[in-house]
């Protein structure tokens, strides 16, 4: 399995407080020590209202190439109903532990043909790319339940028992191997490469944060399932509601806030934020001091200690954070402030 955050040593210190008992149980995903690099890639199509159902078609035919022709991993399909452009979204994102696949995938003329027919501008939506390449010990899972799968989870080798490295400030941080010998600060700011016309491709600062962060309530009912939509959901809506308007305060590129999908775009009982920040210390500092954060946090802290290892809620997320090489995104007919397209704007 992969290298435990307790077996390394450190030149930065773990931050979890002497003696820290958390309040709730919490796991990471284990994965092999041959799966040293992780590939995300999320393709998707930004709509207005009367373009989903060509949307839908859109990215159920880019995931059955990223499983089929491409050899992903794991693709799964998600919708967001008002992006930062107050456009539509729907998006495959899919995982590779091969770089070599997608890059084939890509450079094949199946795919280059689906993506120039797609991005003929007389089809009324933009569509994007997102390509992220990093390794393994720049990267770290959290799961409320062992038996949770979603996102990478999907295809891991494993899961540990319950953790101690939850649920303070500067935990994040902690399950990051890489953590110990690197503060990953921001260098460099998001880039054009290329521009032509109606496609814009650029390239992510070092250090860029990613996290996708969710909350699946499929199994919860009852008390547990009503105290979640009255209490936590809100001000979860509220807090991703100010990242994607109001982001730049706190150094956030984009937010977007999803919902997953089947293949018949059907709406699941599960949602997901998915999140740029300049660096991981935007990310924890927002976290940690920005009240929207605090409103979200403190409303999960009342909710999960009631039910405890009898919940049958499930919240996760994955973060990651960008070395300098192999990173890029294309936008062709999208809004000019979609995804990273607003680090643009940022100073």
């Amino acid at each position: 399995m992969s290298e435990s955050t307790e077996s390394r040593e450190a030149s930065f210190p773990l931050n979890m407080p002497v003696d820290w008992e958390p309040p709730y149980p919490s796991f990471m995903s284990e994965f092999h020590e041959s799966k040293q690099v992780v590939v995300m890639c999320l393709i998707g199509c930004q709509f207005d209202d009367g373009a989903r159902d060509a949307a839908l078609e859109m990215v159920r035919g880019v995931r059955a190439m990223m499983l089929e022709s491409g050899e992903a991993a794991y693709v799964d399909l998600s919708e967001c109903d008002a992006d930062s452009a107050g456009r539509r979204q729907l998006v495959a994102t899919g995982y590779w532990f091969d770089p070599a696949l997608l890059q084939q995938l890509f450079d094949s003329n199946e795919f280059d043909s689906f993506w120039q027919s797609h991005s003929d501008s007389e089809r009324g939506y933009g569509v994007f790319r997102e390509v992220f390449n990093f390794p393994m010990s720049r990267f770290e899972t959290l799961h409320s339940g062992p038996d949770h799968l979603v996102g990478i989870a999907n295809v891991r080798d494993g899961i540990t028992d319950p953790i101690s490295q939850h649920a303070y400030w500067g935990s994040m941080r902690d399950r990051i191997p890489d953590a110990v010998r690197d503060r990953f600060e921001a260098e460099s700011q998001v880039e054009v490469l290329e521009q032509n016309g109606r496609s814009v491709t650029v390239r992510p600062n070092l250090n860029l944060a990613i996290i996708r962060s969710g909350q699946d309530i499929t199994d919860a009912a009852g008390q547990e399932r009503q105290q979640y939509l009255d209490d936590v959901e809100p001000t979860l809506i509220s807090g991703m509601n100010f990242l994607r308007d109001e982001g730049e305060e706190v150094r956030c590129y984009d937010c977007r806030f999803l919902r997953f999908v089947d293949e018949q775009g059907e709406a699941l009982d599960h949602t997901y934020g998915y999140a740029y920040f300049q660096s991981l210390e935007e990310l924890e500092k927002w976290a940690e001091h920005h009240p929207s954060h605090n409103a979200i946090f403190g409303s999960f802290l009342e909710f999960a200690p009631q039910y405890g290892e009898n919940m049958r809620s499930r919240f996760w997320h994955e973060v990651a954070v960008l070395p300098a090489s192999n990173q890029f995104a294309q936008y062709v007919n999208c809004a000019p402030r979609t995804g990273l397209l607003n680090g643009l704007a940022n100073p």
